[in-house]
């Protein structure tokens, strides 16, 4: 067996939990989020919390505009092969749309992962 790096970008964002698996499924309808032999990998933390003050501009689905807000929220984690349209369709279609917020916390890094092959 060999092991591989492959480059990949991580793609991290923050739901809150009643969200989750809305975000989940609008992201597996763009891609099948393959990891070698495995479908639809996907990492969630839970127990986390966020928090934000919207400004004049915003439209806050929770909260009033410049009172500092509070809530639970879940990082979700995943990675996808490090191909530019694959990664817009994947923030335009798959993670807005099924998002809450009106400007979610969407986090992309170019990184390595290992694959195996034999």
């Amino acid at each position: 067996m060999e092991i591989k790096l492959v480059p990949i970008y991580r793609i991290k964002t923050y739901v809150p939990p009643e969200y989750l698996q809305k975000v989940m499924e609008g992201i597996l309808q763009v891609d099948s989020l393959r990891y070698g032999n495995y479908q639809q990998v996907m990492w969630h933390s839970n127990g986390g919390a966020e928090q934000f003050a919207p400004s004049e501009d915003a439209i806050p689905t929770q909260g009033d505009i410049g009172a500092t807000t509070k809530l639970t929220s879940i990082r979700l984690e995943f990675s996808i092969p490090r191909e530019q349209p694959l990664l817009v369709s994947i923030i335009e279609e798959g993670i807005y749309p099924n998002h809450p917020w009106d400007e979610p916390v969407i986090q992309v890094a170019e990184e390595l992962e290992t694959r195996k092959w034999e």
